[in-house]
């Protein structure tokens, strides 16, 4: 054989086993790769919400109560009903002692309505265990209706009708006892929760952290109107971190020159499980004769929760009916509770409520203090939205 016949021989006989390797060295087409893959995805077109659509919710609380120290002077009816005063309110009188009993203080039933993404309704029943029907039943009442029209300006929503006013929901949130007790404005008396009027709430800056809440309104509660004079509510709510700070003032004009103004400061710190909170009240009675009447009152609260389904609270309100008078019944207001939350929103808190007065000048003080016992339960229902 030739030199050239066995170059030839040697060059086929490498090549061989090469070829044979070449479609190992290929790398494999993954199965995730196969054709199936490579069909256009099939775009998902997002639907608008559905509207209108509702939403159910309410709060019941009531309570079992005892009075352990009161007026000891019982009067009956001649169908044998107890004439005394069963709880402690802002009369000055004070509540009879050895009277005990089941009661419903409140019962909340609201109904709210999305119209649309910008538009929404509100309508609020509430029963009140202290306003009774013409048969002494439990009287039902409209506490809400309103419409809301959201981002009528930059971060500021607007609303019309039956509305809560900004007077106390600040500290009242804050608190988280209302159940329990309402706050010192509130409880006496010299504000409402709710009026019928128009107003506008939002905030400064996109972070909500500096907000307001103007309002105009009858100034008769869910009273109709019955003179031409307007209340004029305003509030600046502030927080940062923690810390909640929230001057507030209103002012409503009267005939006869009896025009009265409101001045409060409310000031709540949160840093965790705990929180205390300061509410300052000023308000001015002006008199067309014998001088102007100024109620003061300064209210202290904290709260704790060391566990999730276990919380305190207590507070102390000092309330003057009227600086101005060097005779006068000043009172304390003493409330300290546990609060146990076996399920969500389902509280039992049992919580001692106490006044004390003390007279100013010549004035005469009620003869005996009060003490109330109670075990106040609490909870809430809703449906979601439909």
């Amino acid at each position: 054989m030739s030199l050239r016949a066995w170059l030839l021989a040697v060059s086929l006989a490498a090549a061989v086993p090469c070829a044979a390797q070449a479609p190992a060295s290929v790398p494999a087409v993954p199965d995730f790769a196969g054709p199936a893959l490579l069909a256009p995805a099939v775009a998902v077109i997002p639907t608008p919400p559905d509207f209108p659509r509702g939403k159910i919710s309410g709060v019941v609380f009531g309570d079992y109560y005892g009075n352990l120290a009161g007026d000891p002077r019982h009067a009956y009816s001649s169908s044998g009903a107890d004439s005394g005063r069963a709880n402690i309110d802002n009369s000055g009188k004070p509540i009879t002692r050895d009277l005990n009993g089941f009661q419903i203080r409140r019962i909340y039933f609201q109904l709210d309505n999305d119209l649309s993404i910008r538009v929404s309704t509100r309508f609020r029943l509430e029963a009140d265990g202290r306003s009774l029907a013409s048969d002494g039943k439990l009287g039902v009442s409209v506490k809400g209706a309103y419409l809301q029209v959201r981002r009528v300006c930059p971060r500021g929503d607007l609303f019309f009708g039956v509305i809560s006013t900004p007077t106390f929901d600040g500290v009242e949130e804050f608190w988280q006892y209302r159940s329990v007790e309402k706050t010192l404005t509130d409880f006496r008396g010299l504000g409402g929760s709710t009026d019928l009027g128009a107003a506008l709430r939002g905030s400064f800056d996109p972070d909500r952290r500096f907000g307001y809440a103007l309002m105009v309104g009858n100034g008769a509660g869910q009273k109709p109107e019955d003179n031409r004079y307007k209340r004029l509510y305003a509030s600046l709510p502030v927080r940062a971190g923690a810390l909640r700070i929230e001057p507030y003032a209103d002012y409503e004009s009267a005939a006869g020159g009896r025009d009265r103004a409101t001045y409060k400061l409310f000031v709540g710190y949160e840093p965790g499980r705990a929180a205390i909170g300061v509410e300052l009240l000023d308000r001015v009675d002006h008199r067309s004769a014998g001088g102007n009447q100024e109620p003061v009152g300064a209210s202290l609260f904290v709260r704790g929760a060391p566990r999730e389904q276990l919380a305190a609270f207590a507070r102390v309100d000092l309330y003057r009916p009227d600086r101005r008078a060097a005779d006068r019944v000043d009172s304390q207001l003493w409330i300290a509770g546990l609060d146990w939350q076996p399920f969500r929103d389902v509280h039992f808190m049992p919580n001692l409520e106490a006044v004390q007065y003390r007279a100013r000048g010549a004035a005469v003080a009620p003869a005996h203090h009060d003490l109330q016992a109670r075990l106040t339960i609490s909870y809430k229902f809703s449906k979601p939205q439909s």
